[in-house]
């Protein structure tokens, strides 16, 4: 099929039956894959985490392709396993369920399936917070950053991103364990998602133009304030957000134990 057919299929899919939990999913495959690649390379520090890069993502993305040649439907069916929108809302609507019922135990536990932070000692204002955060940065890794790479290079070039933003989210920490390892995936990451995060921002303030908030405002914020994220992308998406809901996000975060102070964005 075309390209948009594809697209298109696979975003109807993702809109019908959202992320399928089952254990062959292909980015399942991509974790497992890198997880096999740490214990392999990992005592080689920076090299070793480019070798890991390396590895997952030759070993996946000729994986993929060779299927999709053999069986060409099965093109839009892993781009509509690389997509994850509906998953995304639907984990963060669960954090607000539990936090209106006033069941804060269970909105931690819930959160901390799709945020990095840890999530124990939150308040119910720092459990939104972190809930729309992760919303509006993976954004991107969720939804426009496969499509964009699909349209731009085919199924290659969306594996190779799902590849990359896996292992990013993996080992793409600054603790003292990844600093090293995940050097390249975390530079990796941040030139694969440089124009898709900043397209996604331009999408979320359109967005807020059609349910009724303020785009202007939503571009303003992230003009002014995508720059105070220490990442080079996930500002756009964070600063769009907090914009076009006139709300601040941003602030302490705790990783691994450390406590980080992220950049502010709206207000």
């Amino acid at each position: 099929m075309p390209a948009p057919l594809n697209v298109i299929v696979a975003y109807v899919l993702d809109v019908l039956f959202g992320d399928p939990e089952v254990r062959w999913h292909p980015v399942r495959l991509i974790g497992d894959l890198a997880l096999l690649a740490e214990r392999l390379f990992f005592r080689w520090g920076v090299l070793g985490g480019l070798l890991a890069l390396l590895w997952t993502t030759v070993l996946f993305t000729g994986a993929v392709c060779g299927l999709a040649r053999l069986v060409p439907p099965l093109e839009a069916v892993f781009l509509y396993f690389f997509v994850a929108s509906r998953a995304l809302a639907a984990s963060a609507e669960r954090v607000g369920e539990a936090l209106r019922e006033g069941n804060l135990p269970r909105a931690r536990r819930l959160l901390s399936f799709i945020v990095g932070r840890e999530t124990k000692d939150l308040s119910p204002s720092e459990c939104v917070r972190a809930a729309v955060e992760t919303v509006a940065e993976n954004f991107t890794d969720a939804f426009v950053g496969p499509l964009f790479w699909y349209l731009v290079g085919g199924l290659p070039l969306a594996a190779v991103y799902k590849c990359v933003e896996t292992l990013d989210s993996m080992f793409g920490y600054r603790t003292e364990r990844y600093r090293r390892f995940g050097f390249f995936p975390a530079r990796a990451d941040d030139l694969m998602n440089f124009l898709p995060a900043r397209l996604a921002g331009l999408f979320l303030a359109i967005a807020a133009g059609v349910t009724g908030l303020s785009w202007k405002r939503a571009l303003r914020t992230m003009w002014r304030d995508a720059r105070r994220h220490d990442s080079p992308n996930s500002g756009f998406t964070e600063a769009a957000m907090a914009g076009a809901l006139g709300i601040e996000l941003g602030g302490p975060v705790v990783y691994h134990g450390k406590r980080f102070e992220k950049g502010r964005f709206g207000k």
